[in-house]
């Protein structure tokens, strides 16, 4: 059964009681064994049973009761007695009228009292049980009376067996419950208890709205509060799934990433099928007006997308990520239902919709005959500098004559020197090069509470670097350095748990670490932070948070940072416009340090001219240049220009020769096009089809990626902090 139930049955107005005999037989309950109690359960008896048997026929939905399914499997005098009672209390007319309910809720026995009654609301409101009986009694309008259960197994081993963590639960989600009740979040209105029962703990939820007319709850917005409760009850468990899960995912997406290589060294894409219903909707596509979106297109241009579409789930791989993406989906909605959706063909999966418009969109690129044709434009990995910036940015004291010797025999050295000493003997060039006696002034140094000697040494052991690696010993002095808030340390030790690799990983940790650093000004955590928050991996994808993180980095210099800030303001994305006049500075000072893909994009750009007015010969001197480097896009693109002689007279031979170093890189496009040198068409669909490949596997990705962090506890705290500032804005939270 699903690990919480929800009931959200309501009061119309003046609704009076009208099944006295059920209210009768749970007064005269007293004497039903429990199972604390000494001896043998006793059976059903008769008129349990046809209790039962009436109670079914008016709620069959009652079945999905937990109490049902205990009955079911033991049917006991006491487990039809606990069945009848929770109809009982979830369908609140056969209680009586409003009055009644709220006094059973806050006064039944296991009821955990607060103050003398067992009802809580809004933090900061005091529940006085008269005013709230006479509140509900007044009110004009339908009250829902939810009842939220979780097995006794569940509420002891997630903590929700006390009325403080149903009351921290329910106030933070006071507003989904007003969001999916159509109801404005400041005419929300709520009372709740929590009965502690041994079988299966609940809470009791009288809501409505202070306007009347308000409310409207469908099971879409049922199973949307339901959704929300268990993602917060059952987080660790979600976390736990998550993790065996995201292993999965990322040796599928090793594999997935490779792909492109495979096919491309076996010369073909191995489905001739999929490349001629490729070609034809590229010139399909040629002869369509308006926007090229699967929305716009005719129905026989549709049919063909999905063709295509259906033909690519045939091939393995994508059906292994698309089984993962429907296994993980139903882990979670398991949290909360029986009911699984039914799998579709990935053609029909509405979430999946950007895979037809990537099948569009790299089909309309053959039919334009641009130097974007060979697939040089592929988003590559932002690369994250080694170090954190200490080395560069400690003071440089200037070696003096005989200053070892006087510090040695000094008597009492202070903390400082002892330091110094050990920079003067990790110093190649200071004549007293001696990393052991190092670390010997290093130890001395951190001993003394100094966090640049406890950072330094920290790093050192982590590394293994002049001395044996240590990494417990390493995490002991990092830590130590971070706590006294040494921005390299609070860098290194940050990086290090988000990553995982010489560390346990631990994201939530690291990326506090991480913005404590960049806080502090430290441009590689500024940096690393923005390219978290860029990628969306260890965070919710944000990209106006990276924006200003990974400027403030290229604007202390990061050559990295100014390659990654120039191509965002370059290139932009759904949530951030174009803004190349910006971005060039940033990448001619990257280009200008050295940086091979700051001067592959700015030539790029130069010679299409359409970020930037088009610059043939300036273009061409950065491609090049980024090309003799061994810029493998660079050389791709290059190679293609002078293998069909656009815009630079034709060269077979040096084409080829950049097409084989591009290939040779493991670059599947420059290998697509050597093979196809002399047939420009069908080198096209072939690199049109690797193009799509990598497009499809990448909306997989971000799919897994997504659905993990919609329920990640960071993303939680994040979206309260959100919501608390719309609020004090006068706002409507999300």
């Amino acid at each position: 059964m699903a690990g919480i139930i929800l009931k959200s049955p309501y009061l119309k107005p003046y609704q009076k009681k009208n099944v006295a005999g059920y209210l009768k037989y749970i007064a005269t309950r007293q004497g039903v064994q429990r199972a604390a109690d000494k001896g043998q359960p006793r059976p059903v008896t008769k008129r349990q049973k046809e209790i039962i048997s009436d109670l079914l026929k008016r709620y069959p939905d009652s079945r999905e009761l937990y109490e049902y399914g205990d009955y079911l499997k033991s049917p006991t005098c006491e487990n039809a007695d606990e069945w009848t009672l929770r109809v009982m209390e979830t369908y609140p007319e056969l209680n009586g009228d409003r009055q009644n309910y709220v006094s059973y809720m806050a006064n039944r026995p296991r009821a955990e009292k607060i103050a003398g009654s067992g009802l809580f609301t809004d933090e900061g409101k005091p529940v006085v049980l008269a005013e709230a009986m006479r509140e509900v009694e007044a009110h004009t309008g339908n009250i829902w009376t939810h009842i939220i259960s979780l097995r006794r197994e569940d509420a002891e081993r997630l903590g929700y067996n006390t009325v403080g963590a149903w009351m921290a639960l329910l106030r933070s989600q006071r507003n989904v419950f007003a969001k999916e009740m159509r109801i404005a979040p400041e005419h929300f209105r709520w009372y709740a208890a929590f009965h502690n029962e041994s079988h299966h703990p609940h809470v009791h939820m009288m809501a409505f709205s202070s306007d009347p007319q308000e409310p409207y709850l469908n099971r879409e917005g049922i199973r949307n509060i339901k959704a929300a409760l268990a993602h917060q009850i059952f987080q660790q468990d979600l976390i736990s799934i998550y993790e065996r899960q995201t292993e999965r995912r990322d040796q599928l997406r090793t594999h997935a990433c490779e792909i492109a290589a495979e096919l491309a060294a076996g010369g073909t894409s191995d489905n001739p099928k999929l490349e001629a219903m490729f070609g034809k909707l590229s010139e399909r596509l040629k002869n369509t007006g308006g926007k090229k979106q699967y929305g716009y297109l005719k129905a026989d241009v549709k049919a063909l997308v999905n063709a295509i579409v259906d033909e690519m789930q045939k091939d393995e791989r994508i059906q292994k990520l698309y089984d993962l993406w429907y296994e993980q989906r139903f882990a979670i909605l398991r949290t909360y239902t029986d009911a699984m959706p039914e799998k579709v063909p990935l053609s029909e999966n509405k979430e999946f919709r950007s895979v037809k418009n990537a099948v569009i969109r790299e089909a309309a690129r053959l039919s334009a005959d641009d130097i974007t044709l060979a697939g040089e434009d592929v988003a590559e990995e932002f690369p994250i500098p080694e170090g954190s910036g200490s080395e560069e940015e400690e003071p440089k004291e200037a070696r003096q004559n005989g200053e070892y010797e006087k510090l040695v025999r000094r008597g009492n050295k202070n903390r400082w020197e002892h330091y110094r000493l050990a920079k003067l003997c990790l110093d190649e060039q200071s004549g007293h090069y001696a990393p052991w006696e190092a670390i010997q002034w290093l130890l001395k140094a951190a001993k003394q509470d100094f966090d640049p000697a406890q950072y330094r040494l920290g790093k050192m052991l982590l590394r293994g670097d002049l001395v044996e690696q240590d990494i417990p010993y390493a995490m002991e002095w990092l830590g130590k350095a971070a706590a006294h808030g040494n921005p390299y340390a609070e860098y290194l030790l940050g990086k290090e748990l988000v990553r995982g690799e010489s560390l346990p990983k631990d994201p939530e940790r690291g990326l506090e670490l991480l913005e404590r650093s960049a806080a502090r000004k430290n441009r590689y955590a500024q940096y690393l932070l923005g390219i978290l928050y860029l990628k969306g991996k260890e965070t919710p994808r944000c990209t106006e948070k990276a924006l200003r993180l990974i400027t403030a980095a290229a604007d202390q210099g990061l050559e990295a940072a100014e390659y990654a800030v120039g191509r965002l303001l370059l290139l932009g994305d759904e949530n951030l416009p174009k803004q190349p006049r910006k971005a060039l500075p940033y990448l001619e000072r990257a280009a200008g340090k050295g940086n091979t893909s700051a001067r592959y994009l700015l030539g790029r750009t130069y010679l299409r001219g359409e970020e930037l007015p088009k610059d043939i010969p300036r273009g061409l001197w950065y491609l090049e240049s980024a090309a003799g480097q061994n810029h493998q896009w660079a050389q791709l693109l290059l190679g293609r220009l002078y293998l069909y002689g656009q815009v630079v007279e034709q060269d077979t031979e040096k084409a080829l020769a950049l097409l084989n170093a591009s290939a040779k890189q493991g670059n599947p496009y420059a290998a697509a096009v050597m093979k196809h040198h002399l047939d420009f068409q069908k080198a096209a669909i072939e690199i049109g089809v690797l193009r799509l490949w990598e497009s499809v596997f990448r909306i997989f990705q971000n799919r897994l990626s997504d659905q993990e962090h919609r329920h990640n506890p960071i993303d939680r705290r994040q979206l309260q902090q959100i919501n608390e500032k719309k609020l004090a804005q006068g706002l409507r939270p999300e």
